[in-house]
C-alpha cells in the first residue's frame, strides 16, 4: 500500500516542497523515527475528538500527552476520543492507527498545539506505517488554512515521576478513561482484531469430544509461524524427548499431548494478534519473556497439586502464558497512554505497575484482559486466572488457576523475572493448594536451569 491517493493529490495540489522518507514497517511513531534516524520529538500526530459540535482534529508532537482538561477549557467544549470503529470509517483509505494530521483532506476542523511553533520541520505519517512525510513548518501550517491554535499538550518526559505528581498530572487523563469507558471500548473491539481465525478453530476443536491429534495438526499447519513454534517446543530440552520431532502430529501424540498443544497454540495465536511496541517494561520483549517462564512454571506447579485439585496441564500453562494479555490490549488500543505507562515504569521501577495503570487509565491490565477474554468467549478458567492473579483473597470458582499464577509470579520475581505485588511466597495460598515453599523454590530452580530454551522461545515469539 502506498500513500493514500487523496493525500498525495492534496499535497501535490498545494505546490509545496515536501520529502518522503521510506522505512520498514513499524508499530509506533517512535519506531518510525528511529528507522529514519530522526528524534521522535520532530514528529507530529493527530488525535481525533468529538462532542455535540462535531469532530475535531488535534495536532500535537508525537512525544507529548494530550491534556484533555486544557483543550476542553480552551475551546469551551466537552470533547472525548472518537471510538475506533468510527475512526476506521473516517480514515478508510489509511492503515489502522495511521491518521494523517491533514484535517482539510477529511473535512475536519483542526487545532494545532502551540509547541509546534518551535519546530523547523514537520514530519508525520501520511496514512501508512512505512512512510514519513517531511516539510517546513510554514508549508505545513499553510496546508491547514485557518487552524485554531493553543496550548493543550505537555511533554511526556517533563511529567514528574513521584506518586503525587502522577496523581495531579494524570488526573485529567484518568477522567477520560474510566473503567466503564475502557470496558465499552474493549467490548466494541475498539481498534482490536476479532479473535484470530486459528484461535477460533482451536476453540471449536476443543469443544469436540471426538477431536484428535491429526485435526489439531491440520489447524496449526495453516499458520507456518505457529507450526514452527510448536515443533521448536517439542524438540527443546524442556521435554527431554530423545529423538528429533519433524511433524506436528508426532509432536502432539508422542511429546506434548493433545490438550497441551491445543492450549499452547491458542495462547500463541492470541498473543501474536495484538500489535504492541517491542521495547519497554510493557513491550513485547518483556511480555513474552515473562509469559513463557510463568506459563511453564504454572504448568509444573499444577502437576504437584493434590490430585483432586490438579487442573488440566494445558489450561494451567495457558493461564500463566496469557495472564498479562490486558497489557497487550493497552499497547494495541491506547498507544499514547501505553507510552506514558512505559515511561513511568522505567522511571519508577519500585512502583507497582497496577498502580500506574490505575493512575493513567483508571483501570488495570487484569480487568482489561478479563473483559477481552469474556468478549472472545474464552474458557472461564482463563478469565478467572487473568482477572484475579494479583488477588490472594480470591478463593471462588477456578481459584486454583489464579493462585498458581500468583505463586509463580512471586517465585519468578525473587529471581528478577517480572514483578511481584508483594515480596515472598504467600503462605496461606500455598497451604490451600497443598504446596510447600520448598516445592515451589525447587521447581523454580529447576526451571531456571532450562533458561536458554525459554529465552530462545521468548525471543522468537517477540520477533
Amino acid at each position: 500500500m502506498g500513500i493514500p491517493s487523496n493525500i498525495r493529490e492534496f499535497l501535490d495540489r498545494q505546490d509545496i516542497n515536501y520529502e518522503i522518507l521510506l522505512h520498514q514497517r513499524t508499530s509506533t511513531l517512535s519506531q518510525a523515527a528511529d528507522a529514519c534516524e530522526l528524534p521522535v520529538h520532530q514528529l507530529v500526530r493527530a488525535v481525533i475528538l468529538v462532542d455535540g459540535q462535531g469532530l475535531l482534529m488535534a495536532v500535537l508532537p508525537a512525544d507529548h500527552v494530550l491534556d484533555f482538561e486544557a483543550l476542553c477549557k480552551l475551546l469551551h467544549r466537552e470533547l472525548e476520543l472518537v471510538p475506533g470503529n468510527r475512526l476506521a470509517a473516517i480514515f478508510d483509505d489509511c492503515e489502522p492507527r495511521s491518521y494523517p494530521p491533514l484535517a482539510p483532506v477529511y473535512g475536519l476542523d483542526v487545532i494545532v498545539d502551540d509547541s509546534l511553533n518551535t519546530f523547523d520541520v514537520i514530519t508525520f505519517e501520511p496514512g501508512i506505517h512505512t512512510t514519513l512525510v517531511q516539510m517546513s513548518r510554514d508549508a505545513y501550517r499553510g496546508l491547514l488554512g485557518s487552524a485554531l491554535s493553543g496550548r493543550f499538550s505537555r511533554p511526556a518526559a517533563a511529567l514528574r515521576t513521584d506518586y503525587s505528581a502522577i496523581d495531579h498530572s494524570m488526573s485529567h487523563i484518568v477522567d477520560q478513561f474510566t473503567p466503564a469507558r475502557v470496558k465499552r471500548d474493549i467490548e466494541e473491539f475498539h481498534e482490536l482484531p476479532a479473535l484470530p481465525a486459528t484461535a477460533a478453530q482451536i476453540l471449536q476443536l476443543a469443544a469436540d469430544p471426538r477431536a484428535n491429534a491429526r485435526q489439531l495438526a491440520d489447524i496449526i499447519e495453516q499458520d507456518p509461524g505457529l507450526s514452527a513454534q510448536v515443533l521448536r517446543y517439542a524438540n527443546s530440552s524442556l521435554y527431554g524427548y530423545a529423538g528429533s520431532i519433524k511433524n506436528l502430529q508426532t509432536a502432539i501424540a508422542r511429546v506434548l499431548g493433545f490438550e497441551y498443544v491445543l492450549n499452547l497454540a491458542l495462547g500463541f495465536s492470541i498473543g501474536k494478534s495484538l500489535r504492541v511496541p517491542q521495547d519497554g517494561p510493557f513491550g513485547l520483549d518483556a511480555f513474552w519473556k515473562h509469559s513463557v517462564y510463568a506459563g511453564r512454571l504454572v504448568e509444573l506447579l499444577s502437576r504437584q497439586l493434590p490430585k483432586q485439585l490438579q487442573p488440566p496441564r494445558g489450561t494451567a500453562y495457558l493461564a500463566g502464558l496469557l495472564q498479562n494479555l490486558g497489557r497487550l490490549v493497552l499497547g494495541h488500543t491506547f498507544q499514547a497512554e501505553f507510552f506514558i505507562l512505559n515511561r513511568f515504569a522505567q522511571a519508577n521501577p519500585d512502583m507497582p505497575t497496577c498502580d500506574l495503570e490505575k493512575h493513567v487509565l483508571g483501570v488495570t491490565h487484569d480487568q482489561i484482559g478479563a473483559w477481552l477474554m469474556e468478549a472472545w468467549g474464552l474458557p472461564q478458567e482463563l478469565v478467572v486466572a487473568v482477572r484475579h492473579h494479583h488477588d490472594e483473597d480470591y478463593w471462588d470458582q477456578h481459584a486454583a488457576y489464579s493462585q498458581l499464577v500468583l505463586i509463580a509470579n512471586r517465585a519468578l520475581a525473587m529471581h528478577g523475572l517480572g514483578e511481584a505485588d508483594k515480596p515472598g511466597l504467600p503462605a496461606f495460598c500455598l497451604e490451600m493448594l497443598g504446596l510447600s515453599e520448598q516445592q515451589v523454590t525447587d521447581t523454580t530452580d529447576k526451571l531456571l536451569d532450562k533458561a536458554d530454551d525459554l529465552e530462545d522461545l521468548a525471543r522468537r515469539l517477540a520477533a
